[in-house]
């Protein structure tokens, strides 16, 4: 049996927390979205929701690129650049999920956002999960 570096449980069990806060704040985006969609919130309340997301995927942004994986263990800082790429792009996506809402289309360009902004999450939930999944089974 092989056992794995604390340094590398640490990282893993931190890429899982961050993880866990991914979802939470994509469910709060896709609520916020519904609701706007649904005609129950105004347009007011839904540029100031959809700015709360920007702040807090820049926020998300910062605490995930740093501290990072071991300098130690060359693969898990390749995909940590990889998963560092995709956050960056979640986060392009909710600046443009505010444009869309303020564009003056019928929606188009925030539905193309969304469209963007489920699959890098979902891309990036599913990296994360193989990489803990590829480094604690080796």
């Amino acid at each position: 049996t092989t056992t794995i570096p604390e340094d590398v449980v640490s990282y893993l069990e931190e890429i899982t927390g961050e993880k866990i806060q991914a979802i939470e704040l994509g469910k709060k985006v896709l609520e916020t979205n519904q609701r706007w969609d649904d005609k129950v919130t105004t347009y007011q309340e839904a540029q100031q929701e959809f700015q709360e997301f920007i702040d807090d995927f820049a926020n998300f942004v910062g605490v995930f690129t740093e501290p990072g994986p071991p300098a130690s263990q060359s693969s898990l800082v390749s995909t940590h650049d990889e998963l560092t790429i995709l956050v960056n792009l979640i986060y392009e996506d909710t600046l443009e999920l505010l444009e869309g809402l303020t564009a003056p289309d019928t929606g188009e360009r925030r539905a193309a956002a969304l469209d963007s902004f489920n699959s890098n999450l979902d891309l990036f939930i599913e990296r994360v999960e193989q990489i803990v999944a590829s480094t604690t089974s080796n």
